[in-house]
This record gives structure tokens, C-alpha cells and sequence, in this order.
């Protein structure tokens, strides 16, 4: 039987967390964006619907993205 009390917590700097959180948003983001483009293209059926949801899509998430980057970036 292991004594686990012998052992510390781990513990991570604030900034890391937040930069690994930031960065798994992102990787998630990418995913998400690649699938949404892919059923777009495949499924969609009127050329202007589907170029104004794609504008519509980065116009706001992109701000988002770019907030959430420069609070990563301050703390």
C-alpha cells in the first residue's frame, strides 16, 4: 500500500492554467470551425446564405477569440 501523503500537490502557476486553458479553447474552436465548414459546404444549398453564415460566424467569434487572447496575455 502506497502512503500518498508523503507526496506534494502539484501546483501550476495561474498564467500556465490559463494559457493551456486558452490554448485548448482554440484547438476546440478549430475543430468545431472545420466541421461547421465542412456541413456548410456539403449541405448548403444557397451560395449567399452560406457566404453570409460564414461572415456572420468569424465576425463574431473571431472578437471573442482575440479578447479572450489578450486576457490570457494580462494575467
Amino acid at each position: 500500500m502506497y502512503d500518498f501523503s508523503s507526496f506534494d500537490a502539484l501546483t501550476l502557476p495561474l498564467g500556465i492554467v490559463t494559457q493551456l486553458g486558452f490554448y485548448f479553447v482554440l484547438g476546440l474552436y478549430a475543430v468545431f470551425t472545420g466541421i461547421f465548414y465542412y456541413h456548410w459546404q456539403t449541405y448548403g444549398t444557397d451560395a449567399k446564405v452560406t457566404w453570409l453564415t460564414y461572415v456572420l460566424y468569424f465576425a463574431s467569434t473571431i472578437p471573442l477569440l482575440i479578447i479572450m487572447g489578450i486576457m490570457t496575455v494580462i494575467i
